[in-house]
């Protein structure tokens, strides 16, 4: 039984990783950026690429992410992988409604977010020199997968750190990052739309 048991394991978490490395593929950021970004004081540098996660809530996942799956994945493995796609980006973009309309984090929400986010965090002694006398920690972080990718921007968004509104167009749902404190649409096609829409109201 603990044989079988332990194959099960091995099996989800080899699912789990391919999920994770297909995931960051699709985000399409800088690792540097996110890595530095991952500090103790969790504050997002300068130049940080805060349009991945507007894309990630705007487009879903590409279809061809999952043609760069393992070969030798099976049907039943890669369908597990979709399905953790769906219900991941489903609760990436439940949370990410909720912090633009700015409702506060429940307990569950802070749950997810802190398993994730601190997943793969540990702070070890970097160094430590007996004649010197003195040590130095260090903040060692594992490349940052996928998931928690996805969740630390709606960390950023959550806290202000990534100021996000959605679209005033009533036929475009999509959320973008506003460059003027006025901005209302994410386009200006869907400005001028509005815009065309009002007339015609006005018109009658």
């Amino acid at each position: 039984m603990d044989h079988l048991k332990k194959g099960g394991e091995m099996k989800k978490n080899k699912t789990r990783a391919i999920f994770d490395a297909l995931m960051t593929k699709a985000l399409g950021i800088d690792y540097i950026k996110f890595i530095i970004s991952l500090s103790e004081s969790r504050k997002i540098p300068e130049g940080f690429p805060k349009e991945y996660g507007v894309k990630l809530y705007n487009e879903g996942i590409p279809a061809k992410i999952f043609k760069e799956a393992p070969p030798r994945l099976s049907t039943e493995e890669l369908g597990r992988i979709k399905k953790d796609f769906e219900s991941c980006l489903s609760i990436f973009r439940e949370m990410t409604d909720r912090a633009i309309a700015g409702q506060r984090p429940t307990k569950e929400d802070i749950r997810i977010l802190e398993e994730i986010l601190l997943e793969d965090r540990e702070l070890k002694i970097k160094s430590y020199s007996k004649e010197k006398a003195y040590f130095y920690p260090s903040v060692y972080v594992n490349i940052p997968t996928g998931r928690a990718l996805a969740f630390s921007w709606v960390y950023w968004v959550w806290i202000k750190d990534i100021k996000i509104r959605r679209c005033k167009a009533k036929d475009c749902n999509r959320i973008f990052i506003p460059v003027r404190s006025d901005q209302e649409y994410c386009s200006g096609r869907c400005a001028k739309r509005a815009w065309a829409q009002r007339q015609v109201l006005l018109e009658r």
